[in-house]
């Protein structure tokens, strides 16, 4: 199962992604113009993990949000 997530949802993401890796740089985690799936294998190759690590790690995160 993909994780699905906004915009609005991906601005509190993107933090808490920034927080746990201080390698990914803010132009790393802009979702612009690029497709959902782009900017998550771009960032997960940053990363050097799956895309389905990554989502994990996603699905995480909107786990303690939701909180």
């Amino acid at each position: 199962m993909e994780t699905k997530f906004d915009m609005n949802e991906w601005k509190r993401i993107r933090e808490h992604l920034r927080n746990r890796h201080p390698e990914l740089k803010e132009v790393d985690l802009i979702w612009g113009r690029t497709s959902r799936n782009e900017l998550i294998e771009m960032i997960s190759a940053k990363l050097g993990k799956s895309k389905k690590e990554l989502m994990d790690e996603i699905e995480s995160f909107r786990d303690v949000l939701s909180e």
